[in-house]
């Protein structure tokens, strides 16, 4: 018997929602840049340095599944709003821009403030 690889479903999140998670996306995020600064820095085999990247990068990507958010490359992350998607990127401290389903980050607008 094979077990298929988890791939949990994108959530809907409130904007308040994504708010509470950026303190900590900001951390992971910081965490894994100095990882992979770090590497590149000390690492003379370029292909072991390569591996050991990737191998951070894709726990970083993991983790923001898990959550059920949407990463689009590291460091970078949209969030379902039901209607289209909140887009944070690191080193952003707050969600400032969305974008509609189909224009991806190219399209990210600033988000308007509610009086």
């Amino acid at each position: 018997m094979t077990s298929k690889p988890l791939k949990p479903q994108a959530k809907v999140f409130c904007q308040d929602e994504v708010r509470a998670l950026i303190p900590w996306l900001m951390e992971i995020s910081a965490d894994a840049e100095k990882e992979i600064i770090a590497i590149q820095q000390q690492e003379t085999d370029r292909d072991q340095a390569q591996k050991r990247v990737q191998a951070i990068i894709h726990y970083w990507l993991e983790t923001v599944i898990k959550l059920g958010a949407i990463p689009k490359q590291p460091f970078t992350v949209d969030f379902d709003s039901g209607s289209d998607y909140f887009c944070w990127e690191y080193p952003e401290e707050d969600i400032y821009y969305r974008h509609e389903y189909h224009l991806g980050y190219a399209g990210r607008h600033r988000i308007e403030e509610s009086s």
